[in-house]
């Protein structure tokens, strides 16, 4: 420990506290980023550099408070902020080639990579006063501020990235688009219908559903599903969710019941992953604001409530379905969280990403049948649970 410097006699608690946000922010950025790349490499740097930007704000405090310079934090800064970029780093090229080529793709999407510029530029700005100003408090205010606007450009880009990228539609949901002879499709939209999707109308007129995407999934890789359950007479309704996630449309299924042209006699919702929490989540508000405004059923495919329901469930997921958080899951069970009238079905061989026709999802369990078997399979047993509900 070395006595306290003339320098730092002007430092304050805001400066201090100003030296935690961009440390905080880059922490922020390098989580979302583990969440897409699932990179222990790169949460390791992530770690490693968050670490050592803590010991340089918990140093400036120490400096604030006690009049003490704790040198030894200042070292640890040092040798952990270089290490920890230099491990995210490697994280791309330990990858292969998979990781270096999402890597192009996540850096040049734009507007990322407008903010991506940015935040290096702001960077290396930051660099360079570092280099060429005192310690004085003046010159970390300046350098702080520099430092957390390029940490909130680089948060900026990240988001961008973590919403932009999601699982595409196939060539197989595409073609269940178009009309048949049995079941015909439209294509509904905010501004005549209160909100984006497509309406299957096949050969039923008492049964309707609504139905949510799982999050991060092209909403149109549901279609497939949504044309077998129209061809056993339940007509339905796809959402397509804002930046593909159902939670932040949850309300969407409200719209659709409440328009005067969609009359049936009876409203499901339902909801993949994801999509069945937020459809979860809207059966419970409809719930708590009477019996006369319930759902007549709740459809969820390998997802689970998170509140206590009494609107019926029946409930679908793959014996092979590894997204699904089992744990989870089965503690809906244990915390009674699902209603007296209650349908489990578990599709033998079955997995998480075969409910819709958007590839193969990232840790997810190997498929032992066809997706179009599974998609039949859940059509079947919906079908059936909806006529004998």
């Amino acid at each position: 420990m070395q006595s306290y410097s003339d320098e730092y006699k002007e430092y304050t608690m805001g400066l201090a506290l100003l030296d935690l946000v961009p440390v905080f922010v880059f922490f922020a950025s390098g989580l979302i980023m583990y969440s897409m790349y699932g990179s222990l490499l790169l949460l390791a740097g992530v770690l490693a550099s968050f670490t050592g930007g803590l010991c340089k704000a918990v140093w400036k405090m120490i400096v604030v408070i006690s009049k003490k310079d704790l040198t030894g934090l200042t070292r640890a800064f040092h040798i952990l902020m270089p290490a920890g970029f230099a491990l995210m780093i490697l994280s791309i090229p330990a990858g292969g080639r998979a990781a270096l080529s999402g890597f192009w793709r996540s850096v040049t999407m734009m507007p990322a990579l407008v903010l991506f510029i940015s935040g290096f530029a702001l960077m290396c700005l930051m660099g360079y006063l570092g280099s060429h100003m005192d310690n004085s408090a003046r010159s970390n205010w300046i350098e702080e501020l520099v430092n957390t606007l390029a940490q909130l450009a680089v948060l900026a880009g990240v988001i961008v990235v973590y919403f932009g990228t999601y699982y595409h539609a196939d060539e197989a949901a595409f073609a269940a688009l178009e009309s048949t002879k049995d079941v015909s499709v439209y294509e509904i939209t905010k501004e005549n219908d209160g909100t984006d999707g497509w309406f299957f109308d096949g050969p039923g007129t008492e049964s309707a559903l609504v139905f949510y995407p799982g999050a991060k999934v092209e909403a149109s890789a549901y279609a497939p599903l949504m044309k077998e359950l129209s061809l056993r007479g339940v007509d339905c309704y796809l959402c397509d969710m804002p930046l593909n996630f159902a939670l932040l449309g949850k309300d969407a299924a409200e719209v659709v019941r409440s328009d005067d042209k969609n009359k049936y006699e009876k409203w499901y919702i339902g909801g993949h992953s994801l999509g069945g929490v937020a459809a979860a989540m809207t059966a419970d508000d409809a719930e708590e604001a009477g019996e006369a405004s319930g759902w007549d059923g709740l459809i969820l495919l390998a997802s689970y409530p998170t509140g206590e329901l009494s609107t019926p469930v029946i409930s679908i997921y793959g014996s092979e379905d590894m997204v699904l958080n089992s744990e989870k899951y089965d503690k809906t069970k244990t915390d009674g969280l699902w209603p007296d009238d209650f349908t489990e079905m578990i599709i033998e061989g079955g997995n998480h990403a075969q409910f819709g026709d958007y590839g193969e999802q990232k840790g997810d369990g190997k498929a032992g049948i066809d997706g179009a078997v599974q998609k039949k399979e859940t059509a079947e047993a919906v079908s059936a649970w909806i006529k004998r509900n």
